[in-house]
């Protein structure tokens, strides 16, 4: 028998004959119906005209009256013959049919009021465009692309979105963003959730990602985009790592990431969370704390993440102009072991407070890496082939520290300037070499921090540009730094870093490196040595698994061959000076309107598997924001509104996870005594963890040991 409706023979499927949707062939009801949201009931039809054919890749539909909650970015089914094709709501048209404008001012002029209802009403159409998303065959063996046909259309399910991302097929799922559809959501018993407010709850869905598509090997990397200062960017990447961290942990594999800090304190306390840890609600509350929303609760249950904060973090930074450690008889600076106080002083970073900078180690150069990379540390006028030739001479002669090199340069000038002397050495002219040292000597103001004077040793201390451990958030502040030193602490490390993935020895199997303002490291048309290997990791990094996740306010002054490659971008507001670059091409009008005007928290995105853009939200991200972090956390005044016992908690609990002593415990057995007796018994321990407990040791048992000697030394403060 033919289908009027649909137009194909609904006896072939006879077992479907229990299932009944109004208006729907008992053949894709009993296949579809858990796509469709049969409750809230058909929101319009498909329609079609000579002038506006529906089509595989874009269709319309006209809107019921009833249907006050449908919107751009809505997620609607409709179906074809045999399958159903589950799209995107784009642009709305409202239709009528007034032929000119004129028409209506005319009808309203022979009116009393501009208010006043005509005695007839001019019937108008709601029209929406919608974008394909996936289709679905009744057969799982075909493909189809076949246009809607006229007939209903409804709000999409979650179990229908989650089929349009291909989310079925990922191997691991990634939740980026929450989709809300404009259908509301309902209890077991089918009754309407509602807020504390009254209003409906609406229907939510995750939107995915494919971790083999955006950690590779298939495609990766990601790119932001959006104006400065709207706390979007950077916050979405941080809730987007935080959740590719939850999602490996689950799946056994190991993720790290590194993170470069160019503004204040922004990423510094990462391993704090947005929730007021107990103890703490009234200094975050005094510091515009506000922790998560209730709201930002639900989003994160609805996603299956817990709002918790990067517990491995370490922070790199070097040392502050004129601050750099003195070298020992030997000319040696040896970090390993280097006094937690010294550090907390002297490192150019603004986490420095006494109980907070367990967390913070030292970046220092010598002059073996100024010998081996004289690019990132002359102007390039001056390195023409004879000062080339002259460093790769001085290297060859294993000069380890800058007092070594000035040193042997003047050794050699003086040599030069001897009466009846050579005036070349190795080949190279005095003058040459004179220049040479006229640069040298100028380094150690250029580079101030971050050259030491002597042969630097890294020991056991971290390194910057070393291996990653699993859950490793790194971060390399360079906020504080001038312009030349961030260039080439971010070039350095990002080059040894690159090499560490080509030699297979990064200590992770997938690593994520995150550069802010990538317009200025890799812009498009630019030159340079960063650049080149941001343009690298864009194009290999999948493969060794590496991949770059770039940010910027400007994406069409981004290196095309880095947004090539490419496999998810997501878009904040956007300005209109930007928006009418070709980097926006392939968005609709009607798309670049709605990011015009994106609300904080609220975001476009594209991706590998999905062939039209979806709007969705995110929460807050699960750490502390960084300025509140510096006021809670960083001044001295926090440490002395606490009770003494929690800095010893915070320190055990760090240490020991849930084998800590209480909270409650320490604080009794601390009540009273003076807070920075506590703090340094707890750096104590805290050093001698890092250092190897011998066996026996216990951090609690010297936690308790060292509390009852403070109270028996200086007795409780009155």
């Amino acid at each position: 028998m033919f289908d009027a409706d649909f137009g194909f023979d609904s006896d072939v499927h006879s077992e479907s004959a229990e299932s009944s949707v109004a208006g729907l062939a008992p053949a894709l009801a009993a296949t579809f119906a858990d796509l469709i949201d049969q409750t809230s009931g058909p929101i319009g039809r498909v329609v079609s005209s000579e002038r506006e054919p529906a089509g595989s890749h874009t269709f319309a539909f006209w809107a019921n009256d009833d249907a006050l909650s449908l919107d751009v970015g809505h997620i609607v089914v409709a179906f074809s013959e045999q399958a159903a094709v589950i799209g995107v709501v784009d642009e709305p048209r409202r239709f009528s049919d007034v032929q000119s404008f004129l028409d209506d001012y005319f009808d309203r002029m022979a009116m009393d009021s501009l208010v006043e209802e005509q005695a007839t009403m001019r019937p108008e159409m709601l029209v929406f465009t919608v974008k394909v998303l996936r289709t679905k065959h009744l057969r799982h063996d075909v493909d189809s692309h076949r246009p809607p046909v006229a007939g209903a259309v409804w709000f999409a399910t979650p179990a229908a979105i989650d089929y349009a991302l291909n989310a079925g097929m990922f191997r691991v799922k990634v939740p980026a963003l929450l989709h809300t559809n404009g259908n509301p959501e309902r209890d077991e018993a089918g009754a309407i959730r509602r807020d504390d407010a009254g209003n409906e709850v609406y229907q939510r869905a995750p939107i995915w990602l494919d971790a083999d598509y955006l950690l590779g090997p298939e495609a990766g990397h990601a790119n932001w985009t959006g104006q400065s200062g709207l706390a979007t960017k950077t916050s979405h990447a941080l809730f987007l790592i935080s959740g590719i961290f939850q999602t490996m942990r689950a799946s056994n594999e190991t993720v790290a990431a590194l993170m470069f800090n160019v503004k204040g304190p922004d990423l510094l306390w990462l391993d704090k969370p947005a929730r007021p840890p107990i103890g703490w609600e009234d200094r975050y509350a005094l510091n515009d704390g506000k922790g998560l929303t209730e709201e930002n609760e639900r989003a994160y249950a609805a996603l299956g993440l817990r709002p918790e904060p990067f517990e491995n973090l370490r922070i790199f930074a070097p040392f502050r102009p004129n601050m750099t450690p003195t070298p020992n008889s030997n000319f040696q600076i040896v970090l390993d072991g280097m006094d937690r106080e010294t550090l907390r002083m002297q490192l150019n970073t603004e986490r420095n407070a006494r109980a907070e900078c367990h967390v913070i180690h030292p970046v220092l150069w010598d002059a073996s890496r100024l010998l081996a990379m004289p690019h990132k540390f002359f102007d390039r006028m001056d390195l023409d082939d004879k000062m080339y030739g002259l460093v790769y001479d001085l290297r060859d002669e294993g000069i380890q520290s800058l007092a070594q090199l000035e040193n042997r340069l003047e050794e050699i000038i003086s040599e030069l300037s001897a009466e009846g002397g050579e005036q070349t050495w190795k080949g190279h002219h005095r003058y040459t070499i004179q220049k040479f040292r006229n640069r040298v000597r100028g380094l150690d103001h250029k580079f101030g921090g971050l050259l030491g004077s002597g042969q630097v040793l890294q020991g056991n201390a971290p390194s910057a540009s070393g291996p990653f451990g699993d859950q490793e958030m790194r971060v390399i502040d360079i906020s504080q730094c001038k312009s030349n030193i961030q260039e080439v602490l971010v070039s350095s490390i990002v080059s040894e870093i690159w090499r560490l993935a080509e030699d297979g020895t990064l200590g992770v199997k997938k690593l994520i490196i995150f550069v802010d303002e990538l317009n200025k490291y890799a812009p498009g048309g630019g030159e340079g040595a960063l650049r080149d290997t941001l343009v690298d990791i864009a194009a290999r990094g999948r493969h060794l698994n590496v991949v770059l996740f770039g940010a910027q306010q400007f994406r069409s002054k981004v290196d095309d061959e880095i947004l090539g490659n490419c496999g998810t971008s997501f878009y904040g507001r956007i300005g209109d000076e930007e928006i009418v670059n070709a980097a926006y091409r392939s968005l609709s009008e009607t798309t670049k309107a709605e990011l015009l005007g994106l609300p904080k928290g609220r975001m476009l995105v594209r991706h590998a598997h999905f062939r039209a853009p979806l709007l969705g939200t995110f929460p807050m991200p699960p750490t502390v924001p960084g300025i509140v972090g510096q006021r809670v956390f960083n001044d001295e005044g926090a440490l002395l509104s606490q009770h003494p016992g929690d800095v010893l908690a915070a320190t055990l609990q760090r240490i020991l996870g849930s084998r800590a002593a209480s909270r409650e415990e320490l604080r009794e057995l601390a009540d009273g005594l003076d807070p920075e007796e506590v703090l340094r018994l707890a750096q104590k321990i805290d050093g001698m963890v890092k250092r190897g407990l011998k066996e026996g040791m216990d951090p609690n048992r010297m936690a308790r040991n060292g509390l009852s000697q403070i109270r028996q030394q200086f007795g409780a403060r009155g």
